[in-house]
C-alpha cells in the first residue's frame, strides 16, 4: 500500500493537474466510480489505476475493481491510503478510485463519418460549459466538436467530469485554426452558421437537416467579428426581449436539439412515405 503523498508515482500523477504536463505526456486522469466505469466501457487506453480502501466499502466499487483488474491486467495498479488519493483528487470527497488514461487523437475523418450537426467552439474558457456541451452534443446526436486555439484544454478534469462520460464517445478536434476550419467545412459541403444574440435567422426557421456547422464564441465576448462575417449566415435563438443573451452551453444545447428534432421529423416522414402502399 502507498502511504506517502510524496511517493514518486503519486507525484507524477499529481502533475497531470497541469495542462503542460498533460500535453507533454499525452495523458490525463479521471476519478470517481461512474466516470471510471464509463472509461472502462469505452475502450480507452488505461495506463494506471489508483484505488483506496474507500472503493471497497461499496458493492459497486468492489465489483468495479474486480472486473477492471481482469480487463486491464497490463495497467499499473496502486493501492493507496485514502489520504493519498485525497491529495490527488479534484473533488471535495473522492470515491476511492482514479485512473490515468492516454489521450485519444481524432482527425477530420472521424467527424466526416458521423451524421449530425458539428459545433465549432471558439476560445471557450469555462470547464463546466465545455463539459456540458460535450454531454448535450452527444445526447442530441451531434457529429462532433471542433475546439479552436485558445479554448481551454478539454482534458481538464473538470471538463471530463462535467461531460458525464460523453467525452469518451464524442469525437473532437483540438487546437484548430478557425479560418482553416471554415475552409475545411466548405470543402466538405457544410453550411456554416454563426450563433449570435440577434439580427440573424431564427433558429426555428433555419434548415438544419443539411450538413451544417454552428460557431459559438467565448463566454461574454462572443464570436470574433471576422468569423461572423465569414459565416454563411447568422443563427439567432428566439427569447424574451427582456433577456439579451444565454449561457453558451445552454445555447449550444438548444441548437443541437433543434437540429435533432428536425432530422428526427424528416427521418420519420421519409419512413412513413416509404411504407405507404
Amino acid at each position: 500500500m502507498i502511504t506517502s503523498k510524496s511517493n514518486p508515482k503519486i507525484k507524477d500523477i499529481r502533475l497531470l493537474k497541469q495542462v503542460k504536463h498533460r500535453q507533454a505526456r499525452g495523458e490525463y486522469f479521471i476519478e470517481g466510480v461512474r466516470l471510471v466505469e464509463e472509461a472502462f466501457g469505452s475502450a480507452q487506453a488505461i495506463r494506471q489505476v489508483v484505488y483506496s480502501p474507500r472503493l471497497e466499502n461499496s458493492s459497486r466499487g468492489a465489483n468495479l475493481l474486480s472486473q477492471a483488474r481482469k480487463k486491464y491486467p497490463a495497467a499499473e495498479w496502486f493501492y493507496a491510503r485514502d489520504e493519498v488519493l485525497d491529495s490527488l483528487s479534484d473533488t471535495q470527497t473522492h470515491q476511492g478510485i482514479l485512473a490515468v488514461l492516454g489521450k485519444r487523437e481524432y482527425g477530420w475523418e472521424e467527424l466526416r463519418k458521423r451524421e449530425g450537426l458539428l459545433l465549432l467552439l471558439c476560445e471557450l474558457q469555462d470547464p463546466g460549459n465545455l463539459g456540458t456541451i460535450f454531454r448535450a452534443a452527444e445526447a442530441g446526436r451531434a457529429g462532433g466538436l471542433i475546439l479552436t486555439r485558445g479554448t481551454l484544454d478539454p482534458y481538464n478534469p473538470k471538463v471530463v467530469r462535467a461531460s458525464m462520460g460523453s467525452f469518451f464517445r464524442l469525437p473532437f478536434l483540438v487546437n484548430q485554426d478557425p479560418m482553416e476550419s471554415l475552409r475545411a467545412f466548405r470543402s466538405l459541403g457544410y453550411r456554416v452558421w454563426a450563433a449570435a444574440a440577434g439580427g440573424g435567422t431564427c433558429l426555428w426557421e433555419a434548415d438544419l437537416t443539411l450538413p451544417a456547422v454552428v460557431l459559438f464564441g467565448q463566454e461574454g465576448a462572443g464570436l470574433p467579428e471576422v468569423l461572423v462575417e465569414e459565416a454563411d449566415g447568422i443563427l439567432t435563438i428566439p427569447m424574451n426581449s427582456e433577456v439579451n443573451s444565454l449561457n453558451v452551453a445552454v445555447s449550444a444545447g438548444l441548437v443541437v436539439y433543434e437540429a435533432y428534432r428536425q432530422n428526427t421529423f424528416r427521418s420519420n416522414l421519409v419512413r412513413s412515405l416509404e411504407q405507404r402502399p
